[in-house]
Order: C-alpha cells, then structure tokens, then sequence
C-alpha cells in the first residue's frame, strides 16, 4: 500500500526526516504517533509524526522527524565547566529524551551564557569551537530513537562509492569564496597582542583572504594554537561534490566512504554532508560530501 518512502538526513544541521505516503486502509496515523522504518533488515528511522494529510484519491502523505526536532527550542542556557556531551546529556534530561552513545569529547568549552538561541544550534556552535580548538570533528544525531555523539573518525564505512561502484551521475565544484583563510589573525584582547598564522605560498597564489578574532580571557599560546589550527582548517579550496548513487543503507550524514571518480582526480575518503534516500520503486540515495 506504500506509494513512496524518502529518508534525509544531514549533517549537524536539525533532526532527520522520513516522508511517505500510503493509500488509505483504515490506518490513520495521528501526529504525535510513533513511526518505525526498518528496510532490508536495517533499523532506518524511528520519530513521530508532525504532518499528516490526504487527497481525494485517498492517498495519505505523512512527514515524521527524529527526536531532534523537540531540541529546536529557544532558550537561555549557561555554559560552565561542559563538554558537547555534558551539554548534550542536559539536553536529553530537559526534554525527556532517550540519549544513546554520547561519545566524551575531552574539551571543556569556554564559560558562556548561550542567550536566546536554540538548543541545537548551542550544541553544534560546541562542536564548532571544539572542533577549531582541537581538531576533532563530532556530529549530534538521533541513531533509531538514542540521541548520539559521535566522533566523524568512527563513522568511516567500509564502501566504495564512484567508477563503476554504484554511483551514476555526479556534480562537482571548488570555491575559494567560502570559508577559505589563508591569514589567521587572532587578537588577545585582554594581553593587547595580536597572533597570526599565514601561508605564504597560499597568499600569492590566491591573494591575501583574512580571518579574525577577538578572544577574551585566553592567553597568547592559546591564540597562537587557535590560528595554527585555523589555518590548517580553512586554507584550502572548498570542493563540494553530489552523487547520485544506488542505495546502501548504511549511508547517513557524519559517515564516511571512499570516492573515486577518474575525471576529477578523486581517489580519496569522503565525509557526507547530507543524504536523501528514496527507497521506492528501487533504494536509490542522493549525497552531497565535503572533500
């Protein structure tokens, strides 16, 4: 009776979402309702309901989130002496959701009070400011009803994706206009010092592209290991690439496969910024990855 089933899923960007519609048996769904997905033996999706609706035909069409979606709440949260888990666990207790494998990232985050802001984007602004300050990439996701984070390094899947390896068309593309610093420039407000990293051979291919930041309450090696580390981040053409592939289940944002696509000189491992699969006449995904 199931006319189409879509799974997105992206990386820390909001909670995952299943869409599908069915031809009306005497089964209506109501929102708030609990909906499961499992496909050829894997636990897909589990979330409720948020819209529901049919046409005259009679065929119902039904969109459910992850438990992520109750986390877009604003609020005023103080941030003292936590990790991304930490926070994440607090999270969790606040909204009476189910957390999972909360992987302890290590990094305290700097003392803050998080005004007005939504819980999500309190947690990946502390995955972003762990990730500049050590280097280490997490993502927040709902894993079949567990809140999860998780470290992108334990996410690398065993799969092949490009020539002749399930992929049948491609986009690709490189950009210097977003997020690509060659010159890193740190000021320590309260030492009145400034610390920079540069890349010279950088600057004079591409002309000088400047990043800068205030920091309170840090000292000079702190900024100076600050910019190192931006540096390291952000001097670098920005490829994005989009594949459109059949479907491997095991695919979602965070995880990692190996991409080789001859005409683009890809022969290297791949991070998934977002994923939609369609599971319906055939399980076919759509993937957009940073390179």
């Amino acid at each position: 009776l199931v006319k189409s089933v879509s799974y997105t899923d992206k990386l820390n960007d909001g909670c995952s979402k299943l869409e599908f519609s069915y031809i009306d048996d005497d089964v209506r769904l109501q929102n708030a309702s609990v909906v499961r997905f499992r496909y050829d033996g894997a636990d897909i999706f589990y979330g409720y309901v948020f819209k529901h609706g049919q046409n005259k035909t009679k065929e119902i069409t039904v969109t459910a989130y992850d438990q992520l979606r109750y986390c877009k709440a604003k609020d005023t949260i103080v941030v003292k002496n936590d990790t991304i888990d930490s926070l994440v666990r607090k999270m969790c207790n606040y909204f009476n959701l189910k957390a999972g494998n909360l992987t302890n990232t290590g990094y305290k985050l700097p003392v803050s009070v998080q005004d007005d802001k939504t819980w999500l984007d309190i947690i990946y602004n502390a995955i972003d400011d762990t990730l500049t300050n050590t280097g280490r990439w997490y993502c927040l996701r709902d894993e079949f009803g567990s809140i999860a984070i998780r470290e992108l390094q334990e996410l690398q899947l065993d799969l092949v994706l490009g020539d002749e390896s399930l992929a049948y068309n491609y986009e690709h593309e490189k950009s210097i206009d977003d997020e690509f610093y060659n010159y890193i420039k740190i000021y320590v407000k309260n030492e009145g010092k400034i610390k920079d990293a540069e890349d010279k051979s950088s600057i004079e291919r591409y002309g000088l592209l400047q990043y800068f930041e205030i920091m309170d309450n840090a000292n000079s090696a702190q900024a100076q290991s600050k910019a190192d580390t931006l540096l390291r981040l952000y001097n670098r053409e920005l490829e994005t690439l989009a594949l459109e592939c059949l479907g491997d289940t095991r695919v979602r944002a965070g995880n990692s496969f190996y991409g080789q696509i001859e005409d683009i000189s890809l022969n290297k491992r791949l991070i998934v910024k977002s994923v939609t699969h369609e599971f319906i006449p055939v399980h076919t995904m759509s993937l957009e990855v940073m390179i």
